[in-house]
């Protein structure tokens, strides 16, 4: 790889609209052929002072919804829009500078109203991520880990036919997907629609260890609402040694680089000691920039991936470990167990991952270049396995040892099993919730709440939670925070996925 300059401009309009790609929760008591979480806790611990309820809420430009129950018999209202259009403008400023300010679509809620959960839409197969179309706040592209891809226009409710795209990740044969193999992310490039590519992380079926592929798709130019299966790229290949801890979420960060979440090769007890070797990928945060450098390169991340033609790509040269012996260059942070979702909070830049645990406890991150977090020395604030190590460091502090405690964390008790991180709350519809970051467990349904100012940490407790189980997560083209949920043995045959909205409760 050549380590050359890449510089990409990053429109002010994606900043708040842009929503890229979200892949799978691996859990405790995990070995290398099997689920990772728990499936004996399918229904939601109840919480203090939060409604765990669901309601139809159709993605319509007006986003109303109605009172009907969709499970349990319970029912919530929601936030009503205005009649003001997404498109509005409010002119401020003196003299010759004016700053034009987009009007909020709905009505405002003060104060900080209590939480629950509202339905977007069902009826997808495995849903694990939620992006916004960055050129409509209203279109949502849901990701489902069979391979698929779905546009849920404005106004739908419910999963459609027709794929924008379609990855075949059972090898064209009647394979079951591993419980951590499939589709796992997708981002749109930085300049969509005007750059109209776009990104998927994918581990194909293959009854034990696939590689883990980024590949690169450009809209079909004769219909937008598809991808061209023609114009298909590899962008990187990574080897897996096994068939869990696939990590699978991808995006675009502020600088216009695309950052990729690798697990440490699945087993137990980071069987394959990469947490600990920064000459492997994988238990790493990877930066690259997705143009090629014209050195197509087919052994050196893959390891000999025997499906592969060369995969092309730069090394940003301001990654934290270019030119360090013994680094692999294409690492922005390590020390990761499974990073199943994670984002840039876009006004601020600040970088969470949720990290998926092992037998008792999962955290979340918050992330910088050339930091390590800790796997397998520690999970959590603790010492992993009974190793010694220096538990004293504070959120988001560095211990003795070097490494970089996280913000919060949760043990595995109650049922709960395994973290899906979620997205900062930046909905104009309520002031008092600007700045919450939510995260789910995907084996209780339940959903936390924490406000982090770059020292301290606000923590919300459990606000609400789903009648399902957490999946993955997103956000919608206005700031609002979503989740993906499935039922019990999601892995075995499609199911009814649902995509939820955060919501004030009535």
């Amino acid at each position: 790889m050549t380590y050359i300059a890449s510089f990409r401009s990053y429109p002010g309009s994606l900043l708040a609209a842009l929503i890229l790609a979200p892949a799978l929760v691996a859990c405790s008591g995990d070995d290398s052929g099997s689920t990772e979480s728990s499936t004996s806790s399918a229904t939601a611990t109840s919480t203090s002072g939060a409604s765990m309820t669901s309601t139809t809420d159709g993605a319509s430009t007006t986003d109303s919804t109605s009172s009907s129950s969709t499970s349990g018999g319970t029912t919530t209202d929601s936030t009503t829009a205005t009649s003001s259009p997404t498109t509005g403008e409010t002119e401020t400023g003196t003299g010759s500078t004016t700053m034009v300010e987009p009007v909020c679509p709905f009505d405002e809620v003060p104060g900080m109203p209590n939480f629950t959960t509202v339905e977007v839409a069902d009826g997808f197969d495995r849903p694990l991520f939620v992006a916004a179309d960055p050129s409509d706040p209203d279109r949502l592209f849901v990701v489902e880990q069979g391979g698929h891809i779905k546009i849920l226009e404005p106004g739908m409710t419910t999963a459609p036919a027709d794929d924008f795209l379609f990855v075949d990740v059972k090898n064209a044969v009647p394979t079951t997907i591993g419980p951590e193999q499939g589709l796992l992310g997708f981002a749109f490039h930085p300049n969509y629609p005007d750059d109209p590519r776009v990104y998927i992380n994918y581990n194909p079926a293959g009854g034990g260890a696939t590689p883990t592929y980024v590949d690169e798709f450009k809209l079909d130019p004769n219909d937008p609402n598809k991808v061209d299966p023609a114009s298909r790229r590899t962008v990187i290949a990574i080897h897996q040694p096994a068939g869990n801890h696939n990590g699978g979420m991808i995006t675009f960060g502020p600088d216009g680089y695309l950052y990729i979440g690798m697990g440490d090769g699945g087993g137990a007890n980071d069987a394959f000691n990469t947490g600990r070797d920064p000459s492997k990928l994988l238990a790493k945060l990877l930066r690259i920039d997705v143009e090629p450098d014209g050195v197509p390169d087919t052994t050196e991340a893959c390891n000999g991936c025997p499906t592969m033609d060369g995969f092309d790509y730069t090394i940003p040269p301001d990654n934290p470990f270019v030119g360090m012996n013994g680094f692999r260059p294409e690492i922005y942070a390590l020390g990761f167990r499974n990073p199943w979702r994670f984002d840039f909070d876009r006004p601020t830049g600040t970088l969470y991952i949720a990290d998926v645990g092992q037998g008792a406890w999962e955290e979340v991150d918050i992330v910088a270049q050339g930091l390590d977090y800790g796997w397998s020395d520690m999970e959590g604030f603790h010492c992993f396995g009974g190793a010694p190590c220096d538990e004293s460091a504070g959120p988001n502090g560095v211990n003795a040892d070097g490494l970089s405690a996280p913000i919060t964390e949760y043990g595995h008790n109650n049922g709960r099993c395994s973290i899906a991180g979620g997205y900062v709350y930046r909905g104009c519809d309520i002031p008092g919730w600007d700045g919450i970051y939510f995260y789910g467990d995907y084996c209780t349904g339940e959903i936390w709440g924490l406000q982090w100012d770059g020292n301290a940490v606000n923590e919300l407790g459990v606000v609400t939670g789903s009648d399902y189980q957490i999946f993955g997560s997103g956000i919608d083209g206005h700031g609002r925070s979503l989740f993906t949920t499935v039922e019990i043995n999601q892995f075995k045959e499609p199911i009814n996925g649902r995509v939820i909205r955060i919501a004030p409760a009535p």
